[in-house]
């Protein structure tokens, strides 16, 4: 059965295991292919843990974790009401297929109602199909506001 919690940053073995998944995560081949670059893994927790419009979720298989969310408050202008980005999103690759991911995202969307966030957004890439299907089946879709103004795209810039 899988339990999903909350992080704790004093909590040593959740402490460990963020860095540890985050890592794998940015290994993977819809990460960024690499591990962390050194800096960022040694002050990762830090950085997270005084930012408290960041939620974690851990999902637990017996005394193991295997899936993590990260999870970043942001706010609707035209719902005039905060709303939770599910921002990273990896479960270990020998517990996928497995519902741990529904399961997080099902607490993670009880979480946003209990603490009255407005709506669940999320970034996808364009080819991680296995991940769109699922996040079709968990309710999400393409964002949009009206037919002219086409899909949202999800851009960035480096600024360090």
């Amino acid at each position: 059965m899988i339990k999903v919690c909350l992080a704790d940053y004093h909590n040593p073995q959740h402490c460990l295991v963020i860095r540890k998944l985050i890592d794998q995560y940015a290994q993977d081949d819809m990460g960024q292919g690499a591990p962390l670059r050194q800096d960022v893994y040694e002050n990762l927790l830090e950085n997270l843990a005084i930012r408290s419009w960041v939620h974690i979720f851990l999902a637990v298989a017996g005394k193991e974790i295997v899936g993590i969310a990260v999870c970043i408050e942001g706010f609707s202008t035209f719902n005039g009401a905060a709303l939770l980005n599910i921002h990273d999103v990896y479960v270990v690759p020998e517990f996928r297929r497995q519902g741990i991911a529904r399961t997080l995202f099902s607490f993670i969307e009880d979480h946003a109602r209990e603490q009255k966030f407005c709506k669940l957004t999320l970034e996808v890439l364009e080819g991680n199909i296995p991940a769109q299907k699922s996040y079709r089946s968990f309710g999400f879709q393409p964002y949009t506001i009206n037919e002219d103004g086409g899909v949202a795209q999800f851009w960035h810039k480096y600024l360090v």
